[in-house]
């Protein structure tokens, strides 16, 4: 065993045995006063996720719980919140189209849903792929996750029970499925890839996937860190695919012209680094990535069930790590969001609240 392979396991046994504990020691949050919070949101433990910009600059709010869209407006801090009209449908990952509409998917309605974010007014679509004879319920199986825009006039979705990628044309509302070659995979999270193509996380594959929107030809990445569990994928200016490692603790890159994959050990990053004592689980469980527009890599720490209270800031040219620390004990900061120039967004899932980073005080 190498000494630095001792020293990450000696950390990581030292942050859950703290965890259990009771006693929660991690890295020091730096840039104090960087994250800002909004007011909470009107329904209790809404378990709010994923934050969406319309081109007025008001941000549309999925609350996974509460089975409602929120709008709040920046400026004023004003709130206020639209009930999906299936009482089942649980809203998951939202996106904006290029025809102005706010698209989501319902995790268990079998459905997308198209909101005009003027009206309030929904329009559902089923998802005519699901397992057994179970079509036409209101509640199903297809565990539709997240939605994202294609360069193809498609809005591109997860469905996770069936293991394919969706497409909805935005102006027939036709649906076709993709399926995709590895087994019991579980599509999670989608966001537009390099060139012409979508790039997916498989959570149970192990996989980074990506799907031409033209050929529909789907090539897979495997990640190199057994069941690590990949959530965040996103895309830079360059090109290249970072994601998350939810259970491997790590994050990663891949080279699409050559298909090599590189891992950085968020834990051993962490190394040398000061501690201090703090709420939130100290483990990072990195969920959702994003590029900010600094060009730095950011994700959510400790999203969903994780209690993670940090969002996490990877320098692609230095190699250094940074966490910046959520005002509310155990957030669990959950979907990430970066069109606002200088700012990221994100839901808390349990400090049922907005966050925001600023970039100009990092």
């Amino acid at each position: 065993m190498s000494r630095n392979t001792s020293r990450r396991r000696v950390a990581a046994a030292a942050a859950v045995a703290a965890f259990v504990g009771g006693v929660l020691i991690a890295p020091q949050a730096e840039a104090a006063g960087a994250v800002t919070e909004y007011p909470f949101l009107p329904t209790p433990a809404a378990t709010p996720c994923e934050v969406e910009f319309d081109h007025n600059g008001i941000a549309w709010i999925e609350e996974i719980s509460g089975n409602k869209i929120a709008r709040l407006d920046p400026s004023t801090g004003a709130t206020s919140e639209y009930p999906l009209t299936n009482p089942a449908g649980i809203p998951a990952g939202m996106e904006f189209g290029s025809d102005g509409a706010l698209w989501f998917p319902e995790v268990a309605g079998n459905a997308i849903v198209r909101m005009d974010t003027a009206t309030g007014h929904m329009d559902r679509y089923n998802v005519p792929y699901s397992i057994g004879l179970v079509n036409d319920l209101p509640v199903g199986v297809r565990a539709t996750i997240d939605i994202s825009g294609g360069r193809d006039n498609g809005m591109w979705f997860t469905n996770g029970a069936t293991n394919s990628i969706g497409r909805i044309d935005l102006t027939t509302k036709q649906i076709t499925s993709y399926p995709i070659p590895t087994l019991a995979s579980v599509p999670l999270i989608i966001q537009p890839g390099p060139g012409s193509t979508m790039v997916f996380s498989e959570i149970t594959g192990n996989k980074i996937g990506t799907i031409d929107v033209n050929t529909k030809q789907i090539k897979e990445y495997p990640v190199p860190t057994p069941v690590s569990a990949p959530q965040g994928v996103t895309t830079a200016a360059d090109g290249t695919i970072w994601f998350s490692e939810t259970a491997g603790q790590k994050i990663g890159k891949i080279d699409p012209a050559t298909g090599a994959v590189t891992e950085y050990d968020l834990l051993a990053l962490r190394e040398g680094g000061p501690v201090s004592i703090g709420l939130g689980n100290p483990l990072p469980f990195p969920g959702p990535t994003r590029i900010g527009s600094d060009g730095n890599l950011y994700f959510t720490e400790g999203n969903l069930a994780f209690a993670g209270n940090k969002v996490g800031q990877y320098n692609p040219s230095t190699g250094k790590l940074r966490e910046f620390e959520t005002p509310t004990p155990v957030s669990a900061p959950c979907d990430i969001n970066n069109s606002q120039n200088g700012y990221i967004y994100f839901g808390e899932f349990t400090g049922n609240r907005v966050g925001r980073l600023d970039l100009g005080k990092l």
